[in-house]
């Protein structure tokens, strides 16, 4: 125990002399005079007062030092995930049958064995998340092992969370390893301040099983359109069993194969199809039939969620005569499976090869103009593509010698450039993108190498002057030799109502003729076609009311989350609105539910875990008495299989979480041994730790009651003598 000041202790001394020598001196002499404790009883209390609060102003601090003996802890983390109905139990009983018994002994192995340890014992389950249970070996009954996630790093550091400021010495992590959420727990073990020991739970060696691994298709397939379905069939110990494997919707096979089972653990790829015959959003199941003796049928079926559309991109492409640019485009733009393609070419006499002009321009999605218009077009086809791009078609023009730049004012209004300054002739330029156009999702493709545009060979650049428009964008440039000028080469716009974009270099053909040395570069041109017809035919969201799930798919026991925003007539943001929500399910089932704002406009929804199946919804904003607007769309949820897909445990990752963090391993049978493996560990043991405590004094009402009492009775007793 000690005492500081605020003040040096020598100053505080000085005072208190001073305090003493002025009390001696105001009592010196009294009228009327006093005597013997007359005199000394309020000069007392005078002098304790005045040493009290100097006392208080030099900022008196006590401290004090306790020292506390913490016992040490061991936090008991138990896997509570259905995976363990899995793993565990080989004797041939069904998933019905309590197939987690061996499981439970093994947990309950390891409580009865730390129940007599020397220290404090915490158990938590987990699974997706973390919540502590009893530490008799009896909480093992309320385990149901039905978590649908594990997350072994999420146990981990919540049991540090939990227990955080205690002494934690070690941590027992009770599992069967397989993980299939949050991050991999290894790095989570390497950061641990404890040593991890675990526990292996279940079998090893894996068991009799014939699952569906995964389903891949396209996320977008078209009407009348066959798609194709690849469904990846992984059998452990079932070589030669025949098994039948179904593509259905709904309950209705779409299409079947019978597959040959190979041996040992293996994977084998089946492809399955179908053509779908109604728009919206479906889901597909993949199922494979079940073998006797197998591990569980729970995996035997996976789905995967398509959304289904009328029909594709449409796209006119029409040249003003044809080229190789015309020739490489049509290759390109008939390959994408997303798009539809006609091509119209001008001949010499105005009349085009393939056809007429179609009739009604305004049913294309993308107009791609090619060197169009030509001196041979006539004057009734250039109003007629006028008015459709008038009329909000989004419109792609690509610069070609044979263009009639005079008459492209007839599109002057839609595209991003106008033409300030006609020339005929042209120069050889690189295209180089630009620093905000490289970012550009048009930009963006796939497998195209570190530095694509680099390797790409010049294209011929027409010398006319050009301008943007105010709200165009320039993504790409060119360069002249060794000079990187401003010109555009590549411009898009995109306003309320329409998308329109402009390539003012032609020999584009040689980008799609690479020799073997720059095969990294082939895939950017054909890439940026596809990423440039996507953006311009996408149609701008004006929508008022705008809600929307996270994600068009959710698995099993996955809660299911909306998010939605509210706009005025000019596209600010309302935050005051009541939005409704009606989810349907197939069955009719109605959920109503009410969103709740965020802020700026936003509103956020969490509906819950969901049954297995597809639904639409509906929503409507309210404000005032007045509605905003409203939204639909539709959703859809799947079985969750995750926790069945690997049939055996994994002591492999559970060593090396131990070995990670310095703890020792162990394997179900050997459960009964962590309390002799806790109490080897060098930090199990009790700390001792000092506690200080700090009282400051100045802020005590006993100190302040003190000076009262002392002056009031100094008062009271000057009254009473009679003193002046």
């Amino acid at each position: 125990m000690s005492f500081t000041f605020g003040y040096s202790p020598f100053l505080l001394a000085a005072c208190i002399l001073a305090a003493g020598a002025l009390t001696v001196w105001s009592y010196r002499r009294t009228v009327p005079p006093l005597s013997g404790w007359r005199k000394a009883v309020p000069a007392t209390l005078r002098f304790v007062a005045l040493t009290t609060i100097l006392f208080l102003l030099a900022q008196p601090v006590l401290r004090r030092v306790d020292e506390i003996e913490r016992n040490p802890i061991l936090a008991v983390l138990v896997d509570n995930s259905e995976s363990l109905q899995v793993t565990t139990k080989r004797d041939g009983t069904s998933d019905n049958e309590s197939p987690s018994l061996d499981a439970r002994s093994s947990i309950r192995s390891a409580l009865q064995s730390v129940e007599s340890l020397d220290g404090a014992v915490r158990v938590f389950a987990f699974d997706r998340d973390v919540r502590p249970i009893g530490t008799s070996p009896n909480a093992t009954d309320s385990l149901r092992l039905d978590g649908a996630r594990t997350n072994l790093a999420a146990a981990i550091d919540a049991a540090r969370t939990e227990l955080q400021g205690e002494n934690l010495a070690c941590i027992a992590l009770l599992s069967d390893g397989q993980y299939n959420a949050g991050r991999n727990p290894l790095y989570t073990a390497e950061r641990s301040p404890v040593p991890i020991h675990t526990v292996t739970l279940g079998d090893t060696t894996g068991a009799r099983d014939v699952q569906v691994r995964r389903v891949t298709t396209n996320d977008i397939a078209y009407v009348g359109t066959e798609l194709p379905v690849q469904a990846a069939i992984r059998a452990t110990q079932a070589a030669g069993e025949q098994v039948t494997v179904r593509l259905s919707r709904d309950g209705n096979v779409l299409d079947n194969t019978t597959v040959t089972l190979p041996s040992g653990t293996s994977e084998r790829t089946v492809q399955l199809s179908f053509t779908p015959e109604n728009a919206g959003l479906q889901s597909l199941t993949v199922s494979v039939s079940s073998i006797e003796g197998e591990a569980t049928e729970r995996n035997n079926a996976a789905s995967k969620t398509v959304r289904v559309l009328e029909s594709k991109r449409r796209v006119l492409l029409l040249a003003g005569a044809p080229s190789p640019d015309v020739g490489a485009l049509r290759r390109i733009l008939s390959r994408d499976t997303d798009t539809e393609l006609t091509a119209r070419v001008v001949r010499q006499d105005g009349r085009y090869y393939d056809g007429q002009l179609p009739e009604d321009l305004t049913e294309f999605d993308v107009l791609a103009l090619v060197g169009y218009p030509s001196t041979s077009v006539s004057d009734g086809d250039l109003r007629r593509v006028a008015d459709a791009v008038s009329d909000g078609t989004p419109v792609v023009f690509f610069m070609q010698p044979t263009a009639d730049l005079g008459r492209l004012s007839a599109f002057s209004d839609a595209l991003p450039v106008s033409l300030d300054r006609a020339r005929s002739s042209s120069i050889e330029a690189l295209i180089r993108p630009t620093e905000r156009g490289s970012q550009h999702p048009i930009m963006d493709v796939e497998n195209a190498g570190t530095a694509p545009w680099d390797q790409l060979p010049p294209l011929r650049y027409n010398e006319s002057r050009w301008s943007t428009s105010p709200d165009a964008r320039i993504l790409a440039t060119i360069q002249v030799r060794s000079m990187e000028l401003d010109d555009p080469a590549l411009v898009i716009r995109s306003r309320v109502g329409q998308r329109s974009a402009a390539l003012l270099a032609s020999g584009t053909w040689r980008w799609t003729n690479l020799p073997d040395d720059l095969a990294p570069a082939r895939t950017v041109w054909p890439g940026v076609i596809s990423n440039l017809v996507r953006w311009v035919a996408a149609r701008q969201d004006t929508r008022p009311v705008r809600v929307q799930p996270v994600q068009q798919v959710f698995a099993g026991s996955e809660r299911v989350e909306f998010t939605g925003q509210v706009y005025n007539e000019s596209q600010e943001p309302i935050s005051d609105a009541n939005i409704s929500v009606e989810i349907t399910a197939e069955d009719g089932t109605e959920y109503p539910l009410t969103m709740e704002p965020a802020n700026n406009g936003q509103y956020n929804l969490d509906v819950g875990v969901l049954p297995e199946g597809t639904y639409s919804y509906s929503a409507t904003a309210v404000r005032g008495n007045t509605t905003v607007g409203s939204d639909t769309g539709e959703f859809s949820v799947g079985e969750l299989t995750v926790e069945y897909r690997e049939t055996r445990a994994d002591p492999v990752l559970m060593r090396q979480i131990a070995e990670r963090s310095g703890g020792v391993a162990l394997l179900g049978p050997e459960a009964d041994r962590l309390s002799e493996v806790v109490q080897q560990t060098e930090g199990f043991k009790a700390t001792t730790f000092q506690q200080e405590q700090e009282t400051e004094l100045w802020r005590t009402l006993l100190f302040l009651a003190l000076i009262l009492a002392c002056l009031a009775g100094e008062w009271t007793l000057r009254k009473r003598f009679g003193l002046v």
